[in-house]
C-alpha cells in the first residue's frame, strides 16, 4: 500500500485525534502510565548500581524480588517474574547499567542477553552462536567461544529457572537469592578462547562448551 496519496487525509486523521485527547485531557485527569513489570526490575538494578552495589547482589536482589512477588499474590508465576526479571537487567544495560560477569561488562551482556532471548524467545543457545557466526565475518573480529559460553550460561540459568517443575524452579531461584549460589562463586570460569580470525568454529568445539555449561550449571535435587 502506497501512502502518498493519503498523506492529506491522514494528516487530517491525526489533527481530529489530537484535538479529541486535548479536549479529553481538559475535562479528565491524565491516566497514569503503564510500569511494566521489567521496568520495575530496571529501575531496582539502577537504583542498587547508584549506591555501589555490584553485579553478583543486584542478582541476588532482584532474584529476591522474584521470590517476594510470588508469595505476594498466588496469580503470579515465578516463571514470568524470571523472564521480566531478565528483560529488566537487560532494559538496565541498554540505559546506563554496568554489569560485570568475570570481571568483564561484555561477558554480563551475553550472560543478560541469553537468559533474555531463552526466556521470550526460547533461543538463548542459538542466539549465542548465531552472534558469534556474525562476529567472525568481521575482518575486525572473531568467533569468541567465551562470549558464547557466557550467552549459554544465561539460558541455562533461565531454562532450569522456568521449567515445568515448579518446585525445582523455586528452589532454583530461591538458592540465588539467599546467596548460596552467586554469579561469581557457582558459574563455571571462561576459559574456552577463540576461533582464529576468519574461521567458523567447528561444530565439535560448539558442543563441547555445551556440554561443559550443562554439566556444570545442575538445577537443585528436590527430595521425593
Amino acid at each position: 500500500m502506497r501512502f502518498g496519496k493519503h498523506i492529506p487525509w491522514l494528516c487530517s486523521l491525526a489533527l481530529a485525534c489530537l484535538v479529541t485527547l486535548t479536549t479529553s485531557a481538559q475535562t479528565n485527569p491524565p491516566p497514569k502510565p503503564i510500569v511494566t513489570e521489567d521496568t520495575r526490575y530496571a529501575a531496582l538494578a539502577a537504583k542498587l548500581q547508584a549506591k555501589n552495589v555490584d553485579f553478583d547482589h543486584i542478582f541476588q536482589d532482584l532474584c529476591q524480588v522474584v521470590i517476594t512477588n510470588v508469595n505476594t499474590n498466588a496469580k503470579t508465576r515465578l516463571d514470568d517474574q524470571v523472564r521480566a526479571m531478565f528483560g529488566g537487567l537487560w532494559l538496565w544495560c541498554r540505559n546506563g547499567g554496568t554489569p560485570e560477569f568475570q570481571g568483564q561488562n561484555d561477558k554480563a551482556m551475553h550472560f543478560i542477553g541469553g537468559g533474555a532471548f531463552e526466556g521470550y524467545f526460547d533461543v538463548g543457545r542459538s542466539a549465542a552462536i548465531i552472534k558469534e557466526e556474525i562476529d567472525r565475518q568481521d575482518p575486525n573480529n572473531y568467533f569468541d567461544l567465551d562470549d558464547m559460553a557466557a550467552t549459554m550460561m544465561g539460558a541455562r540459568w533461565v531454562d532450569i529457572a522456568t521449567t515445568e517443575n515448579a518446585k525445582q524452579s523455586r528452589a532454583w531461584v530461591e538458592l540465588w537469592a539467599s546467596g548460596k549460589d552467586t554469579l561469581s562463586r557457582s558459574l563455571p570460569r571462561l576459559h574456552w578462547g577463540h576461533i582464529e580470525p576468519g574461521n567458523d568454529a567447528p561444530p565439535e568445539k560448539v558442543k563441547a562448551v555445551l556440554d561443559a555449561i550443562t554439566a556444570a550449571i545442575m538445577p537443585p535435587e528436590i527430595p521425593k
